[in-house]
């Protein structure tokens, strides 16, 4: 809304013995057209902050997997880490008969599912290094 001060000046009237002008409302302002614009790029302006920030979050997270992928758990990686062994992939072999041939007593499915765990996976390729963490045999 904009007020309109209307001024008529008298002339028998001096101007410290003047009252105050009156204000007057006057219709104007935005139009419909510019407040339906300024919503639509207020939308607009929200969902693009959106979609940066799950971009963002995304690009965090494949970062944060790589980074804890590129050490197999259970590796030694300092002081006070159980030190790990490997045991490379021969022809024929399967989870099943690597984790029964190591003899960890208990349940051999615990630790197939444990060696499955570590190694990325239930499948296993000839010539690939299974990592056998230590606290298997504690």
């Amino acid at each position: 809304m904009a007020a309109v001060i209307q001024i008529s000046p008298r002339p028998d009237e001096s101007r410290s013995s003047r009252p105050a002008p009156a204000l007057r409302l006057v219709e104007g302002g935005r139009s419909e057209q510019s407040l339906r614009t300024a919503a639509v790029y207020r939308r607009r302006r929200i969902i693009s902050a959106l979609a940066v920030l799950t971009v963002a979050v995304l690009g965090f997270l494949v970062v944060q997997s790589s980074i804890a992928g590129s050490s197999p758990v259970g590796a030694s990686t300092g002081v006070g880490a159980p030190a790990a062994a490997t045991h490379v992939v021969s022809s024929g072999e399967t989870l099943w008969e690597i984790a029964r041939s190591l003899e960890v007593g208990g349940d051999v499915r615990d630790v197939v599912d444990r060696l499955a765990e570590i190694n990325g996976g239930p499948v296993i390729r000839v010539g690939q290094e299974l990592v056998i963490p230590a606290s298997l045999f504690d």
